[in-house]
């Protein structure tokens, strides 16, 4: 089976990210990697970061959110950041108390777990942000999302809002229309 190109070559210790950077994370050994997926992925799409943590040694989760993955649930119905999030926050209230985690986030992923950190303070020993959706005080998600889709009138057109509280309450959840992202795609320089 041919192998990625990111794999090619081999790889040693210094080349983890969590080595290369100023932060120092005592007997990472004995630590829980917990890693949060980004908006419209799932659990599955950490695989290759699973499998090399786990082979490094280190206890790894990837963790499905409500109606991603494996998850069964109509993402249409996802009215809250706490319900979106809530696969994450039963398996931190079942970890136990002595243990802390490092919470990975990747897209909307970072909002999770800077959700979840305040709701789990003593069982975060520390967060990676990766490409990560990173809120000012006070702001939505769904703002984040409308002023860096606003750059581009054609990223405008493809959003669909869902309203999974009503059309009187604010949107709940973004879709897009898969035709326009095509185009979108193609006047980025994507395909």
């Amino acid at each position: 089976m041919p192998r990625s190109s990111s794999s090619r070559r081999a790889r040693s210790m210094s080349d983890s990210l969590l080595h290369q950077g100023t932060t120092n994370v005592e007997d990472l050994n004995h630590k829980h990697f917990v890693l949060v997926h980004g908006g419209g992925f799932g659990a599955w799409c950490w695989y290759k970061t699973t499998t090399l943590l786990k082979e490094s040694g280190y206890h790894v989760d990837a963790i499905d959110l409500t109606g991603s993955g494996a998850h069964f649930f109509d993402s249409n119905n996802i009215s809250t950041l706490s319900q979106y999030v809530k696969p994450l926050t039963d398996f931190l209230e079942k970890f136990d108390d002595d243990k802390k985690v490092i919470l990975v986030g990747h897209d909307i992923g970072g909002a999770c777990i800077s959700y979840v950190m305040e709701l789990y303070p003593s069982k975060v020993s520390a967060a990676i942000f990766v490409a990560a959706a990173m809120l000012k005080s006070g702001q939505s998600t769904l703002d984040m999302f409308s002023v860096q889709l606003g750059l581009n009138n054609l990223c405008q057109r493809a959003q669909i809002f869902r309203y999974a509280n009503g059309k009187d309450q604010p949107p709940t959840s973004i879709d897009y229309d898969k035709s326009l992202i095509k185009e979108l795609d193609r006047v980025k320089g994507f395909i």
